[in-house]
């Protein structure tokens, strides 16, 4: 490749997000983009599920929680607290009560305590979390417990991946969360020409302070805002 081909677009979530995001990308930016998928991390449900009580409310701040609790024949029709819209599409089709905080986790921490809801609250989440939701909205005098269902398996990064973030070409390779950001930098710790769209200033943050600068910050945490933020960087 030369230096002035037209950049990469290197997608390092989960397979299924990632052929997602390649797809709407395809979509706004045109077939001919090239997006090659590597992803980072793989997942995998954990259960079983706990105890969920009959006046329960479920929270998630993942789509894969949703799908981890449908998959294991998590019972229909409870109130589901969610993160977002694509989480709150996830928790429908799981046959859930879904209410989106449309934002970021700060947005449904604040939309369970102005909900009136009184019963217990389960955060149904992955292995690896950023922060304690279910001990914040304790110390806010709710009754929430978090329970895994969920891991994320560590994969490796392919050798055409690696290759493509330490070669001459551009690379745009957003990062949708703090975890990833860590699992790329430990990948490919010497990003020459590499741009990192971030779905959050904390996910930046978890990026080594040298590759800090690489890193941009989406309008909101969202896909759709990542989306923009990977067009600016093709469409300077």
């Amino acid at each position: 490749m030369t230096d002035n081909a037209a950049p990469l677009i290197l997608l390092t979530r989960p397979r299924p997000a990632g052929e997602r995001f390649a797809a709407a990308c395809r979509t706004e930016l045109g077939e001919g983009v090239e997006i090659l998928l590597a992803p980072l991390q793989e997942i995998a449900e954990v259960g079983p599920l706990p105890v969920i009580p009959e006046d329960a409310a479920l929270i998630f701040t993942s789509e894969n929680g949703a799908f981890s609790y449908a998959a294991q024949g998590g019972r229909r029709g409870l109130t589901a607290y969610c993160v977002g819209d694509r989480t709150a599409e996830a928790a429908s089709a799981a046959g859930l009560e879904a209410v989106s905080a449309d934002g970021a986790v700060d947005d449904l921490r604040a939309l369970i305590l102005r909900a009136p809801e009184k019963g217990p609250l389960l955060h149904l989440h992955g292995r690896h979390v950023t922060g304690d939701l279910s001990g914040q909205l304790r110390a806010a005098g709710l009754r929430a417990s978090g329970h895994v269902v969920y891991e994320q398996r560590d994969l490796r990064l392919s050798d055409e991946a690696r290759d493509a973030l330490t070669g001459p070409r551009r690379v745009v390779a957003p990062v949708f969360s703090p975890r990833s950001a860590r699992l790329l930098a430990r990948a490919a710790p010497d990003m020459r020409n590499t741009v990192l769209p971030c779905i959050s200033e904390a996910t930046r943050a978890a990026l080594p302070e040298a590759l800090r600068p690489h890193g941009t910050i989406s309008d909101r945490p969202d896909a759709a805002a990542m989306l923009i933020a990977v067009a600016r960087q093709l469409c300077p």
